[in-house]
C-alpha cells in the first residue's frame, strides 16, 4: 500500500487554557477531545473498520491486597494483527514491514510524528503531546501508555497507546516513597517502578513534568534497559472524588524478543498498572493475585533496584534539569 498524503488528515488544534487540571470523579468525558474520540469511534465502528469488536466477556477484581482488574478479551488474542518480531532495542524502523503509514484512513482518528517513520523509542515531542492530551479531557479514566522495544511493542514505529478504563484503578493514590528531587519510587506494589507527580511541579509545570520524565526515560533508552510507561490521572487525597493530580509511572524490566505471544497472560504496560487483559477462558479462571504479583515483581525488581542505583549516584548539575519542585 502507497504512503497516505499527510495533508488528507484532519489536525486538531489546542492550546494551553483547554488543559483541564482538575476533574471529578462524576464527569463523563465531554471535552472536544473526547467528543472527538467518541464521534471517530462510533464512526469506525458503524463502518466495520475494527478488526474486532470490543467484547469484554467477563471481569472481576482479584482477591488480595492490590485489586487487580482482570477482564477476558479472547478476542484480542485471535483477531489482533500479528506482532513484529522485535530482538533489539536498537531495532531501527523498517518500512518494508507493517507501520502505520501503512493504514488506510479511515483507521485513523489522529496522529502524533507518524510520517517521521521514527523506532519506537520515546522522544520529548511524543511525550510532551501524550501528557498533554490526557489533559484535554475531562474524564478521569483516560489512560496513555508505552511500550519499548523489548518490552511487547508490537509495532516498531513510535506510537503511544490511548484508552479509557473506567475503573477506580489503585496506583492512581497509591503510597509513593520520595527518591531524588520530585522523583518518586513505587514499593508498596508488585510492579516496581519510578513515578512522577504534577503536583510536585511548583505552579503544575508541564514543562518541568516532562524534563524529569524524559530524564528517566533517556536514561533507560541509552542504556538499553527495556521499560513501559502509564499516564494516569490521580489524586492527592485517595479518599477524595477530586482527580487533581497526574502521575507518570516508568517501568524498567526484563527484555523481552521475538515475536510477542498474543494468547497468553503478557506482562506488558496495563498489566504493570494492575489492568490484566486475558486471552483465554482457562487463563481467566485459573488467574491469582499470587500468581499475577510473583510475575510483576520478577519482571521489574532487579531492573528497577540496579536502574535506581544508577540514578542515585548521578550528578545532575549539568543535566540542565529544573529544580523548582515542591
Amino acid at each position: 500500500m502507497s504512503k497516505l498524503d499527510e495533508s488528507s488528515i484532519e489536525i486538531y488544534k489546542y492550546e494551553a487554557d483547554d488543559f483541564k487540571f482538575v476533574v471529578m470523579k462524576t464527569d463523563q468525558g465531554n471535552s472536544a477531545l473526547d467528543l472527538l474520540i467518541t464521534e471517530k469511534w462510533e464512526e469506525a465502528q458503524k463502518n466495520g473498520v475494527f478488526k474486532y469488536v470490543l467484547n469484554i466477556r467477563n471481569q472481576k477484581t482479584l482477591d488480595g491486597n492490590y485489586g487487580f482488574l482482570a477482564q477476558l478479551n479472547p478476542e484480542r488474542g485471535e483477531k489482533r494483527r500479528k506482532p513484529e518480531d522485535i530482538s533489539s532495542m536498537a531495532q531501527p524502523f523498517d518500512p518494508t514491514l507493517f507501520n502505520f503509514t501503512k493504514i488506510p484512513n479511515r483507521e485513523i482518528f489522529f496522529d502524533i510524528e507518524r510520517f517521521k517513520c521514527l523506532p519506537q523509542k520515546v522522544t520529548v515531542y511524543s511525550l510532551r503531546r501524550a501528557v498533554e492530551l490526557l489533559l484535554l479531557s475531562n474524564s478521569p479514566y483516560l489512560r496513555m501508555m508505552f511500550n519499548s522495544l523489548c518490552a511487547h511493542a508490537s509495532v516498531n514505529h513510535l506510537h503511544w497507546h490511548l484508552c479509557y478504563l473506567k475503573h477506580h484503578m489503585p496506583l492512581e493514590c497509591i503510597k509513593l516513597n520520595h527518591l531524588r528531587g520530585p522523583v518518586f519510587e513505587l514499593l508498596e506494589f508488585p510492579a516496581k517502578g519510578f513515578c512522577l507527580k504534577l503536583s510536585s511541579f511548583l505552579n503544575l509545570n508541564i514543562d518541568n513534568l516532562i524534563s524529569w520524565t524524559y530524564f528517566i526515560v533517556n536514561y533507560l533508552q541509552t542504556s538499553n534497559i527495556a521499560h513501559n510507561i502509564y499516564i494516569t490521572r490521580a489524586k492527592t487525597k485517595a479518599e477524595s472524588d477530586v482527580y487533581d493530580d497526574l502521575r507518570v509511572y516508568i517501568w524498567a524490566r526484563k527484555s523481552s524478543s521475538g515475536v510477542k505471544c498474543t494468547l497468553d497472560f503478557i506482562p506488558a504496560v496495563c498489566e504493570l498498572f494492575g489492568h490484566l487483559s486475558i486471552k483465554s477462558e482457562q487463563g481467566y479462571e485459573d488467574l491469582t493475585e499470587d500468581g499475577v504479583a510473583q510475575t510483576l515483581n520478577d519482571i521489574t525488581s532487579h531492573c528497577f533496584f540496579a536502574a535506581r542505583d544508577n540514578i542515585l549516584e548521578m550528578n545532575l548539575d549539568d543535566i540542565g534539569l529544573k529544580m523548582d519542585y515542591c
